[in-house]
């Protein structure tokens, strides 16, 4: 059986080098409500932390005091992650059954992976770790196609030829489901917009770094997928400013 916590092995290089990382009105936001519920950060934990883009964000954010841990079951991810640990800590790990104690962490964050846990055992195990007053944060970017004729274009070849690909799979009920999770509260949600601009080569980057475009690669090839790429690309963008619109979106609980 496959063990989808690999899923990104063999993709790690691209996704190190050319996945984005978030926007400073949106990250100081998580800052300001991890420092809102009391005392000083002791721990802050990077859920599905892949190659440490979320994690040494958090460094950023918080500064040399807290202790900064990636938790993460690739483990070409991890080892990549590992290669830029400058202070941080990575562990192996699953996102449903952590490697830390009851009430140890100021900071549960899921960064670009929730879709791949089990979201109530995520909740559940976020409560079990977390101080009371501590957060559980879910923070993700996600192309916008509604404002976009490239991107709706994009995400129509992932859904001709992905595996069972949707361009919604990350849209559900995050506010809901973490108000309905014993132990959280006052789950809010915030979001930006903002553009990314590339050329061909960061273009083709970022995409073979996405699972759900290898599937389109074992569909058609890799030759294939980036030739269909490049043309979608030249077609809407013929000077060569690839210009991808994005929505990041922020949610944020209290540990009770």
């Amino acid at each position: 059986m496959t063990d989808r916590t690999q899923a990104f092995d063999r993709l790690t290089d691209d996704y190190r080098r050319f996945r984005p990382g978030y926007p400073a009105d949106i990250t100081e936001r998580l800052r300001e409500h991890v420092l809102a519920g009391g005392g000083e950060p002791r721990l802050l934990l990077d859920v599905g932390s892949g190659t440490g883009i979320s994690t040494r964000t958090l460094r950023h954010l918080f500064g040399p005091g807290p202790r900064v841990v990636g938790i993460e079951p690739g483990r070409a991810m991890r080892g990549a992650a590992a290669d830029e640990a400058d202070g941080l800590e990575y562990a192996d790990g699953r996102a449903e059954a952590l490697p830390f104690p009851d009430g140890s962490a100021s900071l549960v964050l899921a960064a670009q992976a929730v879709h791949w846990f089990d979201r109530p055992a995520f909740y559940a195990e976020a409560v079990r770790v977390l101080v009371p007053g501590g957060t559980v944060a879910v923070l993700h970017n996600d192309r916008d196609w509604e404002s976009s004729d490239f991107v709706d274009a994009y995400e129509g070849l992932l859904e001709k030829y992905g595996d069972d690909y949707r361009r919604d799979y990350r849209v559900f009920d995050t506010v809901g489901e973490m108000n309905a999770a014993d132990g959280l509260a006052d789950a809010v949600g915030h979001s930006t917009a903002w553009t990314r601009e590339l050329d061909l080569e960061k273009l083709l980057g970022n995409a073979l770094s996405s699972s759900k475009v290898a599937s389109v690669v074992r569909a058609l090839g890799e030759d294939a997928t980036r030739a269909a790429i490049t043309a979608l690309a030249r077609e809407h963008f013929p000077d060569g400013r690839i210009r991808i619109p994005y929505v990041t979106r922020l949610f944020l609980a209290r540990r009770t």
